[in-house]
């Protein structure tokens, strides 16, 4: 499976930036989001192949957001 577009979800702008420029250098295309809830709305309009998820995020951390995308049927195959 070739991964095209990669949500990055962590609530640290360094952290973000970082990742996403290794990942554009594979060739990916990145969407962001600072939070889990965010997370999961760019989810209903994006169309994104794999989730680089923090597990520490106030409010919703990214355990309970990967449990949510795996709960969703239309998010469920995503790997993250």
């Amino acid at each position: 499976m070739g991964f095209n577009t990669a949500l990055i979800v962590d609530d640290s702008k360094l952290a973000r930036v970082a990742l996403k420029r290794k990942l554009e250098q594979r060739g990916l295309e990145i969407v962001m989001a600072e939070d889990a809830r965010q997370a999961l709305e760019l989810l209903k309009s994006n169309a994104i192949d794999i989730v680089f998820m923090d597990h520490l995020m106030p409010e919703m951390d990214g355990f309970q957001a990967t449990r949510e995308i795996k709960g969703n049927s239309a998010t469920a195959q995503l790997p993250g």
